[in-house]
């Protein structure tokens, strides 16, 4: 084993069809495409020798590319960013860390786990097992084959276009979704969110299970509605594909392709008259010592009000909450 920050152009190292590239960089502007060999090529965006602090590790099947110190103790010691352009066997596995900079990859099909502190992530032409956490940055997805897809994000869009996925897990805090893939019957589909509004494109029967506290389900296609509030069931045609979603107050809409447009950017179409909405579920309170007005709540109710304190406060996550708030729907039913 050896290691080297070479001072060549290119570096090329054989790992295998299925090998290993790992990437741990503090600040990258990353490029991967798929090469049609087993070697991974790694280049400069503007030709030049890697920066000294740059380290390709060859590793027993693979590669790894990182920063000359301990990567834990590289963030935000405001370094330049290392641009880089790597060709990379399409069925690699393949692993990045970085905390800025951004991630575009073209033609992969292998397992790739990303995860980003700052910083947009495009991936073309990909299919295979895509596991993405990412803080804050947008995100757009094409696929051109089957997916298994897991995108975990804090702040920022995410776009998911192409393909087949099996199964879609997506949770996000603020940002809007956009789904525009066909989502296998029988697989396990999810989606969780806080506030972000959801878009699914949709030529199949679908059926949206929904825990909420105050988003909405709609469709422009026909559609029928069941539950009550905090827990509804949206169905569109046969329902075969069915897609668990949890939120707080974000909406989830269905509607055809073929009004969807063209591209992310275009309007998206009225939604015609829905059945009525529930009654509002109740928002979250004033500060503590201050007064709303006269009260007659219930002790589920301060119960529900606890829960969404700390959902606020970041003490549960989306799905812990929804839970919990199941747990007092159902109390409340059998009273």
């Amino acid at each position: 084993m050896t290691t080297t920050n070479d001072t060549a152009p290119a570096f090329e190292h054989a790992i295998g069809p299925r090998g290993r590239l790992t990437i741990r960089l503090a600040s990258a502007e990353l490029r991967l495409r798929a090469g049609d060999d087993d070697r991974v090529i790694v280049r400069t965006a503007d030709g030049r020798s890697l920066p000294d602090r740059v380290i390709i590790e060859p590793v027993e099947g693979g590669l790894t590319i990182r920063e000359k110190e301990a990567f834990g103790l590289t963030f935000g010691v405001g370094r330049r960013t290392v641009q880089l352009d790597i060709q990379v066997p399409a069925e690699s596995e393949l692993g990045i860390d970085s905390a800025s900079g951004w991630i575009e990859t073209d033609g992969l099909r292998g397992i790739q786990r990303l995860k980003t502190v700052s910083g947009d992530v495009r991936l073309r032409r990909a299919a295979g097992t895509i596991e993405l956490t990412a803080v804050s940055g947008d995100t757009t997805i094409d696929l051109a084959g089957s997916a298994s897809l897991t995108v975990r994000s804090v702040s920022g869009d995410l776009e998911v276009r192409g393909g087949r996925i099996e199964p879609l897990r997506l949770a996000t805090t603020s940002g809007d979704i956009r789904v525009d893939s066909e989502l296998a019957t029988g697989a396990d589909h999810s989606i969780d969110t806080l506030s972000g509004d959801v878009e699914i494109v949709a030529d199949r029967g679908v059926r949206v299970d929904a825990r909420t506290v105050s988003g909405d389900l709609s469709s422009n296609l026909p559609h029928r509605t069941e539950g009550r509030m905090g827990r509804r069931a949206l169905i569109v045609g046969d329902g075969a594909t069915r897609l668990g979603f949890r939120s707080v107050s974000g909406d989830l809409r269905i509607h055809e392709r073929a009004s969807s447009g063209s591209s992310p950017a275009s309007p998206t179409p009225p939604t015609p008259p829905t059945p009525p909405t529930p009654p509002r579920a109740p928002s979250l309170p004033p500060a503590p010592g201050r007064s709303s007005g006269p009260s007659d709540t219930s002790p589920a109710d301060d119960e529900r009000m606890t829960i969404l304190r700390a959902l606020e406060r970041g003490e549960l996550d989306v799905a812990a909450a929804m839970a919990r708030l199941a747990e007092l729907d159902e109390e409340a039913s059998n009273e």
